[in-house]
This record gives C-alpha cells, sequence and structure tokens, in this order.
C-alpha cells in the first residue's frame, strides 16, 4: 500500500464515502492536509503522522476546540466539525473558500488589503468570550519564564523578574487563537477576512496574545507595529499582558530558530528576532520598572 492508499484508508474510516485528491493539499513533518467530497460537501480531512506526544495532545485539542465551537463559535468564519478520531489521529472539516494570506511565517511584502485582514481577524478575536470550562489555559507563564531562564539560557534574572511582574498585572486571560499565522488566516479576491483555519492553539493567554503574534512575524513591514500596538489597547492591564506575549514570542522564536540547522531559515530570521528581543527587553524593563 502507497503512503497515499494510507492516507486515504485512514481517512475513509472516519469518513465513509469521502473521495480524496491524490495530491496533498498540505503537508508538515506533523500532519498532511487531504481536500475532497463527502456527497457535495467540499471537506478537508487533517491526518496527524507524528505520534510525538506534544503533537498527539494538541490535535487532540483542536478536536475539543471544534466541539466547543457548538456552544461559543470565535467571531470568525471557521471550518465546520464533520466528523473526528483524535485515538486514530483524524480530523475532517469543511472547506472555507479564500486563500491564505501569504505562505510565509515571516512575510517582507505584504499589499496594504493583506495587512489589514490579519488585523481584522485579531480585531475580531479580541471580542472573543466564553466559559472558561470550553476553552482552557493553555500557557503556564511562570513555567515558561522559568525555563526559558534555566533549560536555555535566554533570559537572566532581571528579564523573569520583569516578565513576572507584568504577567502578574496583565490581569484575567482572555481567549485567542493562539496562532493566528498568515497561513491561517485565509482573503477572498475582494480583500476581506474570510476565515480563520487551525485551533489547535486556542485557548487562554494573558490579553493581546493574538496581536502580540502579528507584532512579531509582520514586524519588517513598514508601519505596520503602531496599528497593532493601536490595536492591542492602551490600558495598564493590556499593556502588561500584550508586552509580556511580545516577549514570551519573541524568546520561544529565538529557541526555535537557534535549534535550526544553518540555512535559509536561520540565516533570515534569527539576525531579526535577536534584535526584535533585545528592543523588546528594554521595553518590558521600564514597564515593570526593573532597572
Amino acid at each position: 500500500m502507497t503512503v497515499v492508499q494510507t492516507w486515504h484508508a485512514r481517512a475513509g474510516a472516519c469518513l465513509p464515502g469521502v473521495r480524496l485528491d491524490d495530491a496533498p493539499l498540505h503537508r508538515t513533518d506533523k500532519a498532511v492536509l487531504l481536500s475532497g467530497v463527502l456527497d457535495d460537501l467540499q471537506v478537508v480531512v487533517k491526518l496527524l503522522v507524528d505520534d510525538d506526544p506534544f503533537w498527539r495532545a494538541k490535535f487532540t485539542a483542536e478536536i475539543a476546540t471544534y466541539r466547543a465551537f457548538d456552544t461559543a463559535p470565535p467571531p470568525v468564519a471557521v471550518p465546520r466539525l464533520i466528523a473526528a478520531e483524535p485515538a486514530a489521529g483524524v480530523l475532517a472539516v469543511t472547506r472555507l473558500p479564500g486563500r491564505p494570506v501569504a505562505a510565509d511565517r515571516y512575510p517582507t511584502e505584504l499589499d496594504p488589503a493583506a495587512v489589514q485582514v490579519m488585523l481584522d481577524a485579531a480585531g475580531a478575536l479580541q471580542s472573543w468570550t466564553a466559559p472558561d470550562r470550553l476553552y482552557p489555559a493553555v500557557w503556564d507563564y511562570p513555567y515558561r519564564f522559568a525555563r526559558y531562564r534555566t533549560e536555555y539560557g535566554l533570559l537572566d534574572d532581571r528579564d523573569e523578574a520583569a516578565l513576572t511582574a507584568l504577567a502578574a498585572a496583565a490581569g484575567p486571560m482572555r481567549l485567542a487563537h493562539g496562532d493566528l499565522l498568515p497561513t491561517n488566516v485565509l482573503r477572498g479576491p475582494d480583500g476581506v477576512l474570510y476565515g480563520v483555519l487551525d485551533w489547535e492553539f486556542t485557548g487562554r493567554y494573558l490579553p493581546g496574545l493574538d496581536a502580540a503574534l502579528l507584532w512579531l512575524i509582520l514586524g519588517r513591514l513598514p508601519g505596520v507595529r503602531p496599528a497593532i500596538e493601536q490595536l492591542a489597547g492602551s490600558d495598564p492591564a493590556q499593556l502588561a499582558g500584550f508586552w509580556t506575549n511580545v516577549a514570551t514570542l519573541a524568546v520561544r522564536e529565538l529557541r526555535t530558530h537557534g535549534e535550526l540547522e544553518d540555512g535559509p531559515l536561520r540565516t533570515d530570521r534569527l539576525p531579526y528576532l535577536e534584535q526584535t528581543w533585545d528592543s523588546v527587553r528594554a521595553r518590558v524593563h521600564e514597564l515593570a520598572g526593573v532597572r
């Protein structure tokens, strides 16, 4: 049995009658996306291909998120759950129209309409509310700060103290998509937001997580950061949450890119991330009053 036949068999066991294309819609080391048709419905089937416990947990969390949408959907268009088998690593949803805003995690060029689509998605998601029981907290911030200091040496004592103080000042956690990348946001030919994909990191974070990710990944686009900072808000709790998230994401990205083998991605992104972290670190110290 070929790899493609194996994929089709796994999908068909969960979704009898589905007719899938042979060519993957998208493939990574952790999952493969297959497009197809069930009756007259356009569907996308996600198959987990990495048995790492972390990714299996995220896959299960994504299924739980889709099920929670029935009670508390986000204020953006999302795929509808058709079928799911967490143990088998199979998730089937409806296919949304539109195309991703960009293919690159860190785009260096985006037209103004595409930037606005990203801002519209983040802005809409900031208004999303739901009972805490439906969407759990995703990050243990103090644990992350301690790990980045002790295991990776990316934070020093002053950094950890500043981030701990800001996290405490940020107030209660809020719902966020958690991975609002250009690849996960769909725009239409009319240049407007069509929907948001990939909900495996969704849950509650300190305020401003989605805006913080945009600030980091779109930071090489001229004039975008002020608009994102305005979107994130200006009261003390919003500022504390936003900059805590910016710092946490910047350090996470430094860690993951620093572990890459030498190549274009590492060469292109690591200097940008190092420069960004230097400026963010200074801002975090200033906001927290750490000298």
